[in-house]
């Protein structure tokens, strides 16, 4: 068998399994480079756990190991030392990151770490031996992520509480550790427990009797996990940055006040506030106002009715006057009434002189025909 097919045998089962614990997380998923640098990271692991190892087994000693079946060393030695590294992963690098807002998250990201420790030890063990590879694709991987994964639904409970995290945390490690140290102590063993002979093929049905156990746990815990987070969040789903539609989104004004220093879920903000409205105070009444009484028509005017109708102008008597003589009249201008000529009175013939008067004509003093001056009489 070439090295392809023994990488392809040691690689696939991790991947598998990854994007079964992505396919969980999908109503609110984590940034692909999140994920992907945890299991790195994870596999990273490998070199400072097997250093450990190899010093916790010197300074305990082989003798003391190889007592009760090895149960130190799958306890104390592998477990504990393994479950470590992967949570120091989870804790030092994913802690405090913003997008770390779920209880399925720390399922997520613990499981992707030990994956990825799996991944490197499968492709070690396999290298020699394609067999090993191929069995410890249905026991040791899927095992590493359900123990793990179970101590991430712990991590994640202990992230999203209000209180101390401490106590959640070390339960899931304690979870973890007995359940690797278990499966470690019946390979060991081979099922003998140091009481009974090694009994490999007793070992392999009860190793994957664990491992369907343990899977069946943690599917539940996952449900568990995602029913608290739609419970905090929200049903919604909340996809990936860049995932939206390409039409146009409303811009929304942003509240000019501070916001709070809780962590936010990436791409979501926290609804505007809502302001209690002014009260509607009642109106004051209408009261009905004064009837509008027709008034008196005005003589041409328009009145209501067809349009250009007019209400007929009666005619305005005047006295006739006068006409005066040598002022304009009514007509064209510049034109004068002409004025009447009277005729003259005729002349009446002079009264005959008085006798005592002088007559038209003589100057005063003088006396008429009776005797009077002037010449007569």
């Amino acid at each position: 068998m070439d090295i392809r097919t023994n990488l392809a045998i040691a690689v696939a089962p991790a991947l598998l399994l990854l994007w079964l614990f992505k396919k969980w997380d999908e109503k609110r998923p984590e940034p692909p480079g999140a994920v992907r640098n945890v299991v790195i990271l994870g596999a990273v692991t490998c070199l400072p756990a097997a250093g450990i190892e190899l010093g916790m087994q010197f300074v305990i000693g082989k003798e003391i190991l190889e007592l009760q079946g090895k149960f130190l060393e799958a306890f104390l030695v592998a477990a504990f030392t393994e479950e470590m590294v992967k949570l120091a992963v989870v804790l030092i690098f994913l802690w405090r990151k913003p997008h770390f807002d779920e209880v399925m998250d720390g399922i997520l990201y613990t499981a992707a770490a030990s994956l990825g420790f799996a991944l490197l030890e499968n492709v070690l063990y396999s290298a020699g031996s394609p067999a090993t590879g191929l069995v410890r694709a249905f026991t040791a991987v899927p095992l590493h992520a359900t123990c793990s994964g179970i101590m991430g639904y712990f991590v994640g409970r202990g992230k999203m509480s209000k209180g101390s995290a401490f106590p959640w945390i070390l339960g899931g490690f304690a979870a973890a550790v007995f359940i690797h140290g278990t499966y470690d102590w019946v390979v060991f063993s081979g099922a003998g427990f140091g009481f009974l002979d090694p009994n490999p093929l007793l070992a392999l049905l009860v190793v994957v009797l664990m491992v369907g156990i343990c899977a069946v746990i943690l599917r539940l815990l996952v449900k568990h996990a995602l029913a608290m987070d739609d419970a905090n969040l929200g049903p919604q789903s909340r996809p990936l940055p860049g995932t939206q539609p390409a039409y146009p989104q409303p811009a929304y004004p942003q509240p000019a006040y501070p916001m709070p220093a809780y962590a936010q879920p990436y791409g979501q903000y926290p609804p505007a506030p809502q302001y209690p409205q002014a009260p509607q105070y009642p109106q004051a009444p209408q009261y009905p106002q004064a009837p509008q009484y027709p008034q008196a028509p005005q003589y041409g005017q328009p009145q209501a009715g067809p349009p250009g109708q007019y209400t007929p102008q009666y005619p305005q008597y005047t006295q006739p006057q006068a006409p005066q003589y040598g002022q304009p009249q009514a007509g064209p201008p510049g034109q004068y009434t002409p004025q009447a000529q009277y005729p003259q009175q005729p002349q009446q013939p002079a009264a005959p002189p008085q006798y005592g008067q002088p007559p038209p004509g003589y100057p005063p003093g003088t006396r008429g025909p009776q005797g009077g001056q002037g010449g007569f009489g």
